[in-house]
């Protein structure tokens, strides 16, 4: 009975830890633009697990929680761009990423998992504790209710009201037929039916009871994720499977004359690179066809050859067989040559965008596509390291670079990035595309302050000058206080 208390002690105050949440929740992000309230509502999370670590003994430091820990840094960075960026291209992503990490690092700070988290089976394990043990503990607090209510009524009484809500519940779907029954049977009675809610229920009301919900569900949403974490659980059951196979693997022979044919191909097309797309209008080109043509075309296709390789390359390092050394010796270097080549193929692509953006400005994917290209090169260094290191974990190092690149992809600021290369182009050629300058986020508006003093682009910039003025007088919580806005303001001299 004395365990009981006990547990029905923690269940409480967890249950009023997750309250306090979901009524945070409403108050920080409910109606309002992000700004710097989703990082204290981040920070809000943080206080109420240390809360419950700690309760139950499980908030460590240890050299083993290192790495679990240091994602706290990218789980803040990325709540934080909600105050210092306007940009919303990535807002969508970092509102579902966020949660995410949180959840896997709280999953490996509570050695909630058998896995390790680079794994495959981790990712099993992260999809059973969001969507069958958080769902199943959703139940508890209502249990508790249930029991809290035994305790502080008799038994009589209790049997009474549980009776009455049975019958409501049996009542509501039998009064919704016979109404709309009876309101296609009379029209007047269902002209009355649809005004009486009118008269009835305030629209306020309404958006209360829906704010109601909304907590409700963060509520036990959060209380089912903390109860997994913390709470028991029972034993998993194993399930008997049949022995392994043994492991799949190409022919040795066979690997090393296709990569000899694609190493070949890329061989010569590296040697017409050199001889025609750097050495510029020197080189002789096909009839029809120039220079700055030639430059322009092709990127896409090169970007699509260099993630053929990419699979090529991973499938071939763990297809491999390992056991006739000097065969698998000439593998690694082919293997080798393909990285190299590949990397060729991507500089090439990269020199052909640069140069089309001269020609036609600076943006979103054009900046994107740029970024791609590194982050793949990042990837092609690391699997050269593996060809000649087989026991680098090629998942633990790809999860670290791709979440590493998508925080700095965040804070890079893409916007001031394509604004200052399209002005620098402007000043250059006298051509700029002043309306897509204006679509970007608040952070442009420096540029077309600068546009507005010339007088052939006044118009334009006083246009989309405008629209973002109005738009930052619409909002003005402090909620949703962001520092690139809070700039713009300042600039467009604002209160």
């Amino acid at each position: 009975m004395a365990e009981w208390s006990h547990e029905q002690k923690a269940l409480q105050r967890l249950l009023l830890g997750a309250a306090a949440i979901g009524c945070l929740w409403d108050f920080l992000l409910y109606g309002k633009e992000f700004g710097i309230s989703y990082l204290l509502f981040v920070i809000a999370m943080y206080a109420l697990y240390g809360w419950q670590a700690r309760w139950h003994g499980q908030l460590s430091f240890s050299r083993k929680h290192v790495y679990a820990w240091l994602l706290t840094v990218p789980i803040v960075l990325l709540a934080s761009s909600f105050a210092l960026f306007s940009n919303g291209y990535f807002q969508l992503l970092n509102f579902a990423l966020v949660p995410l990490l949180f959840v896997i690092q709280t999953m490996l700070l509570t050695g909630r998992h058998k896995a390790k988290w680079y794994e495959p089976g981790f990712v099993g394990e992260l999809l059973e504790m969001l969507f069958s043990f958080t769902l199943k503990h959703t139940r508890l607090p209502f249990a508790l209710t249930r029991e809290w209510l035994k305790g502080r009524m008799n038994q009589e009484k209790y049997g009474v009201l549980k009776k009455v809500l049975i019958g409501v519940g049996i009542s509501l779907p039998i009064l919704f037929v016979v109404l709309t029954l009876l309101s296609q049977a009379d029209q007047v009675f269902g002209h009355f039916l649809r005004e009486m809610p009118g008269r009835m229920i305030d629209l306020d009301a309404i958006e209360g009871a829906f704010r109601l919900f909304l907590i409700g569900l963060v509520t036990i949403l959060v209380f089912g994720y903390l109860y997994s974490l913390f709470g028991k659980r029972e034993e998993a059951v194993e399930i008997p499977l049949p022995p392994k196979e043994g492991k799949l693997v190409w022919d040795g022979v066979i690997l090393v004359t296709v990569l000899s044919i694609i190493d070949f191909v890329y061989a010569a097309f590296t040697y017409v690179q050199i001889s025609y797309l750097f050495s510029g209008d020197k080189a002789t080109l096909p009839d029809g066809l120039t220079y700055a043509e030639y430059a322009k075309n092709g990127f896409q296709e090169l970007v699509l050859v260099t993630v053929i390789n990419f699979v090529i390359l991973l499938c071939t390092m763990y297809l491999v067989s390992q056991t006739k050394r000097l065969l698998y010796r000439v593998v690694q270097v082919l293997l080798t040559a393909l990285t190299v080549c590949t990397s060729f193929i991507l500089f090439s692509a990269y020199y052909r965008l640069s140069l089309y953006e001269q020609a036609y400005g600076y943006t979103h994917s054009r900046l994107l596509a740029h970024i791609f290209m590194i982050f793949l090169l990042i990837l092609f260094v690391i699997a050269l390291c593996k060809i000649w290191r087989h026991t680098l974990s090629l998942m633990k190092y790809y999860a670290v670079v791709s979440l590493v690149s998508y925080v700095l992809l965040n804070y890079i600021n893409m916007d001031v990035i394509i604004a200052k290369n399209n002005m620098e182009r402007y000043h250059a050629t006298g051509n700029i595309d002043v309306a897509y300058l204006g679509r970007l986020s608040y952070d442009v508006v420096p540029y077309l302050l600068e546009l507005k003093e010339d007088e052939s682009l006044r118009e334009h910039a006083v246009y989309y000058l405008e629209n973002k003025r109005e738009e930052l007088l619409a909002n003005r919580s402090w909620q949703s206080f962001n520092l690139s806005k809070h700039r713009a303001r300042q600039l467009l001299q604002l209160p």
